[in-house]
């Protein structure tokens, strides 16, 4: 959430229960996932990590409760790019002592410094690695899956955060967390093995460059859906409009902060000299696989085509199909082995006939060797 000024580990997370839920934030929800799914992106000589997957969940927002207590949090979770000329010209320095030297350190503390944050907190994960303090790297590793997911949230890097200078207040909100709070099992991102960063900090302004150009496209979007809504905010037509127009950059905003997150525990741990982990260290084997996945499709709701997302485990023949309301088979994508890992087919909203089908709901299902999952998708003519 947009959190600014106006303008023994057991213990750790016990008093970070306790906070009262309203102090927690993308949403606290979004935190914790991102925190939890980047425990499926580590390598195998670190995937031992994921033993603390529950806890780092847990803890993704305890950074957003230090704001009351710390009044020098807030700025750590966000930037005002554009703020700055220079970020428009490509000249933007990305070290923190050339920025104070160039702007003032009152100006580039009132504009955020999330970038920084990141730099200094994975400093400190790296530190905490080589000293093998495991509670307090988890806390840490925390705090920085919530740092690095508010940098994939576009509204925490423009001035205009919160739609005031544009007659939308409530923006940030709307789009963070009453939006990505209805969609979330929509935002659970696919797997993918992570690598370490040679540059953090230069890769932090990598995803800000690509995160800025979104606040235009929700800003927009917010203007669609309020006048398909009639002017209101809190509708269902409202979230639907603003679903299918912002649905496919939040799941990759998610996705992209979930991998990058996982890059910089992984980085910190190398830095450290790879230190074993307790209860089980590198020799650490992650669960089975899940036979069938069928992951969000994207968009969602769609129109004209949407991105139907899955993955097996085993070989074998398997089955896509779109099915209507009454369970009748209306597209078959796949009857075929796939072969194992993520896979994605396109679906344009016709029939096996060719012809185009009606708006609604429609379940999608992926079969396999007996087992099967379903979900959701809503074509919208």
């Amino acid at each position: 959430m947009n959190w600014r000024p106006s303008r023994g580990f057991a213990g750790v997370l016990a008093l970070f229960l306790l906070l009262p839920q309203e102090s927690r934030g993308w949403s606290g929800q979004v935190h914790a996932l991102v925190n939890r799914a980047a425990t499926a992106d580590l390598p195998p000589q670190f995937s031992g990590f994921a033993h603390w997957a529950d806890s780092l969940a847990a803890l993704a927002s305890a950074a957003d409760a230090r704001r009351g207590r710390d009044p020098n949090e807030a700025m750590r979770h966000y930037i005002d790019i554009d703020a700055y000329e220079e970020f428009f010209t490509g000249t933007l320095p990305h070290d923190y002592a050339t920025m104070v030297e160039r702007f003032g350190r009152q100006r580039v503390e009132d504009n955020g410094i999330i970038p920084w944050a990141i730099e200094t907190t994975l400093a400190t994960l790296s530190q905490q690695f080589r000293a093998r303090d495991w509670p307090q790297a988890v806390a840490t590793a925390a705090d920085l899956g919530h740092y690095v997911a508010d940098a994939h949230q576009p509204l925490h890097l423009t001035l205009n955060y919160d739609g005031q200078q544009t007659g939308q207040r409530g923006i940030h909100s709307r789009y963070e967390s009453a939006l990505t709070e209805l969609h979330l099992q929509d935002l659970v991102p696919a797997p993918r093995v992570a690598t370490a960063y040679a540059r953090p900090v230069d890769a932090v302004f990598a995803w800000i460059d690509a995160t800025y150009a979104d606040v235009q496209v929700v800003l927009d979007a917010d203007f669609a859906a309020q006048a398909a809504a009639g002017g209101q905010t809190g509708t269902p037509a409202y979230y639907d409009v603003m679903w299918s127009r912002t649905g496919a950059l939040a799941v990759r905003e998610v996705r992209d902060a979930t991998h990058a997150l996982a890059a910089l525990w992984l980085t910190a741990w190398l830095d450290a000299g790879s230190p074993p982990l307790p209860g089980g260290g590198s020799s650490y084997v992650p669960p089975p696989a899940v036979a069938l996945q069928l992951l969000p499709s994207v968009p969602n709701p769609f129109n004209p085509r949407t991105l139907l997302r899955f993955e097996v485990a085993e070989p074998g023949a398997a089955s896509l199909r779109v099915l209507d309301a009454s369970g009748r088979v209306v597209r078959t994508l796949l009857a075929s082995d796939p072969g194992r890992g993520p896979r994605s087919l396109d679906w344009d909203g016709r029939d096996d006939a060719g012809r185009s089908v009606a708006s609604g709901s429609y379940r999608v299902r992926l079969d396999q060797r007996g087992r099967a999952v379903e979900r959701r998708v809503v074509l919208i003519r």
